[in-house]
């Protein structure tokens, strides 16, 4: 309650969610015995509002700490965290600076009755990407997995495509809007898309180099391409992005410029947007004068939807 009144809820509020929860008492019935169990600091299994305190508990515990040094610099600003509901990342540039900001957290949260789960605790450093893609690979090849045995059954070429495109797809490109794909990226999604393919037709990759068919002529299910996907996944989220107006950081990270790189700058996620928007001004012959960056474009959704 004092995390509510210290980000200006309305004490009406607060008074109302106190009456609520004043004297709540939670019943087990172990061998059919009523047991009444006062309930100190938890909230009604399933009550909406429970994850909503909980995030506003984490938000306060992160106004006491004093990290004005820590974490990554972006332009002028400092990113040393981020948070989802009951979920907490901390951005630091070396191991030490995370084990003070743990140590501070966890005293921190202590005084408020939360603790840290340290078996959900996980370090993860740079260049750590390609972790994430196997693992999106794996959880293609599980969702499948889940909807074999109905392919199996289903000759229905449309309704085997929405089975694919609705449960293999989603698990396959999960995340992959905000990434910055590579050849090697495309590739792989394309190889992975066409061994599910060959899995549905019953086709094996030595049946197919054996009998010398091309993967052109496989492509008889009319599943949604990957790339194509992503690339429209990338396209929505940036118009989603370029959108937003409150300093998040959301669009912090994205408009980041990166300097002083002493080698070949990794790809941008926006070479994307200003690679396609050449093109579509170049097919709608639009005169230099009246052309418009893609970031002031995808605030505008008729004409972005356009180009």
């Amino acid at each position: 309650m004092e995390a509510l009144d210290s980000q200006g809820v309305l004490t009406q509020c607060t008074k109302i969610l106190r009456e609520l929860h004043k004297n709540f008492t939670s019943k087990i019935a172990p061998f059919y015995n009523d047991i009444n169990i006062d309930v100190i600091r938890e909230f009604r299994q399933g009550d909406t509002i429970s994850s909503k305190l909980f995030t506003a508990t984490i938000e306060n515990v992160m106004r006491t700490l004093e990290w004005d040094n820590m974490g990554l610099k972006f332009d002028d600003r400092q990113l040393h965290h981020l948070g989802f509901e009951e979920d907490v990342v901390f951005i630091t540039s070396n191991i030490s600076q995370a084990e003070r900001m743990l140590a501070d957290f966890d005293k921190a949260c202590g005084k408020t009755g939360l603790r840290m789960n340290l078996t959900k605790t996980m370090f993860m450093r740079n260049r750590q990407l390609c972790l994430s893609w196997s693992e999106n690979q794996e959880a293609a090849w599980g969702a499948f997995k889940s909807i074999e045995k109905v392919l199996r059954r289903t000759k229905n070429t449309r309704l085997r495509a929405h089975f694919f495109d609705s449960t293999v797809l989603p698990a396959l490109t999960y995340a992959l809007e905000t990434w910055s794909l590579r050849k090697q990226d495309e590739t792989s999604l394309s190889v992975i898309e066409r061994a599910v393919e060959r899995t549905m037709l019953g086709v094996s990759s030595v049946t197919q180099v054996g009998k010398g068919i091309r993967s052109f002529n496989l492509q008889r299910l009319k599943i949604k391409d990957p790339v194509l996907y992503v690339e429209q996944s990338n396209t929505r989220w940036a118009r989603h992005v370029m959108r937003v107006n409150d300093n998040q950081w959301t669009r912090a990270v994205s408009d980041r410029i990166l300097r002083d790189f002493k080698r070949r700058p990794p790809i941008r996620w926006s070479e994307f947007f200003t690679k396609n928007l050449e093109e579509g001004y170049d097919t709608h012959r639009v005169p230099r004068a009246s052309k418009t960056h893609w970031a002031t474009l995808a605030r505008d959704r008729e004409k972005w939807k356009i180009y």
